[in-house]
């Protein structure tokens, strides 16, 4: 089957003010560096992109190079009849994380339909894929959960994020925002995340308090849709959140930017501008920061400097939409945008591609790599498949460009999902839009 061109999706803006519910008490806690937060082992995966700084790199070295085993776990069967999709479908799913033993995603995310129904996160067994518990998202899920110190952080359209017992999936806090929010971000004691509204928040983690929160002015009137919107994972150092914000009007990003604030108080220290591009359908994606440098993508790469962000160089693809966050580990940036490549951290040079075959023509069936990747020392995991980090030279999997693929059917949504997947010791998990979770190891039978 063909690999598909993720469907886009339109963010609705929600209304109303913000407060926090605290279901059970917990000690208030004092922000510490976000790089305390990167002393997990390498068979934990507990945040989308792998790291507060959204590298996508992990320590792991026995992910499988060879063409391992495959099991793939299905949170719901697929329906034939369209009428029945719609009602079952719940929006899309989001992307894996790992952690203690446990694979947590979220469903209901927004999708090409308009769904109304609730999703739900979801804690299955990262060995057998069964289901040990799992909670209703009012109205569905909104981006990828964070997992930390027992806690499981997930957003649903209902403007709340809401922290579960990692163990049991009862609320331990639940707080609500002006807007639904995106992917968190868990970096020493606090919680970050954007929302729909542009606005960036700074929750305590052990009981959802507010730290702090940066909005930005605002678009358009009562009979505009026109809005700022966030629907990536922030990027957390020692002393900054770097988020990557566009103004939305009609299901298109009209503009888009790339704040710093201060992790103290919010504070903007500076707003990178993106040159408007008619083609672009969503906010660029997740920023990292590495080397020295934050790395963003919306159809070109950008490195900026993160003490002023001045660009210091841009890579273009030819490719005239939006591309993959990238990973970035060891001086080389890895991003999919049709193809595969690597590039320099250093001067943007590109040191290899691999090429999706696909033409133009037959992209609509045969989907770019918009699927972030994550990459150990010596592998890219993109898509269902590895590359050889240093060659690029295919390894084992389906990367988009195969007339037979096991997965990924055009009217499924078996896309790879756009956070990427998850590596935890040996093995490596992969989620489609359409509730497929798929575990890759060596050691399976």
């Amino acid at each position: 089957m063909p690999f598909q061109r993720p469907t886009r999706r339109r963010f609705l803006a929600g209304l109303g003010a913000g407060g926090v519910t605290a279901v059970s008490g917990c000690a208030s806690s004092r922000s510490t560096p976000a790089t305390a937060a990167l002393d997990w082992p390498s068979d934990e995966w507990p945040v989308a992109h792998g790291t507060p700084t959204n590298t996508g790199y992990t320590r792991s070295k026995s992910a499988p190079r060879t063409n391992p085993p495959m099991h793939v776990w299905k949170l719901w069967e697929r329906v034939e009849s369209e009428d029945e999709k719609k009602n079952i479908l719940h929006g899309t799913t989001s992307s894996p994380i790992v952690s203690n033993g446990t694979v947590f995603v979220a469903t209901g995310l927004p999708s090409g339909f308009t769904i109304d129904a609730d999703g739900k996160l979801y804690a299955l067994d990262a060995t057998t894929g069964k289901t040990k518990w799992s909670a209703t998202l009012p109205k569905g899920g909104t981006g990828t959960p964070a997992v930390a110190d027992g806690l499981v952080f997930a957003g649903s359209a209902d403007r709340a994020l809401t922290a579960f017992d990692a163990a049991s999936g009862a609320v331990r806090w639940r707080t609500t925002t002006s807007a639904p929010v995106g992917t968190p971000t868990v970096a020493g004691g606090n919680v970050y995340v954007g929302d729909r509204h542009g606005s960036v928040h700074a929750f305590r983690r052990t009981d959802g308090k507010l730290e702090w929160r940066y909005g930005q002015r605002t678009l358009g009137s009562f009979f505009s849709e026109k809005t700022w919107w966030i629907r990536s994972k922030p990027a957390v150092t020692d002393d900054a959140v770097y988020v990557s914000t566009g103004i939305g009007q009609n299901g298109r990003t009209t503009s888009s930017n790339l704040l710093a604030l201060s992790r103290d108080d919010g504070g903007e220290r500076w707003r990178y501008e993106f040159s408007q591009d008619r083609f672009s359908y969503e906010p660029p994606r997740a920023p990292v920061v590495a080397d020295g440098t934050v790395f963003v993508s919306d159809t070109s790469l950008h490195a900026v400097d993160p003490s002023d962000g001045t660009k210091r160089w841009q890579f273009a693809f030819g490719y005239r939409r939006p591309v993959s966050a990238p990973a970035v580990h060891d001086g080389s940036v890895y991003i999919g945008a049709k193809n595969v490549y690597s590039i320099s951290a250093e001067d943007g040079t590109e040191q290899w591609r691999f090429v999706n075959r696909a033409s133009m023509a037959t992209m609509e069936h045969r989907v770019p790599m918009e699927s972030a990747p994550v990459v150990t020392d010596e592998t890219v995991y993109i898509g269902a498949g590895a590359l050889d980090s240093s060659s690029g030279e295919k390894l084992w999997g389906d990367l988009g460009n195969q007339d037979d693929s096991q997965f990924f059917l055009s009217d499924t949504n078996e896309n790879a999902t756009l956070e990427g997947p998850a590596i935890a010791g040996d093995a490596v998990f992969v989620a489609t839009e359409y509730g497929s979770i798929i575990r890759f190891a060596d050691g399976d039978a």
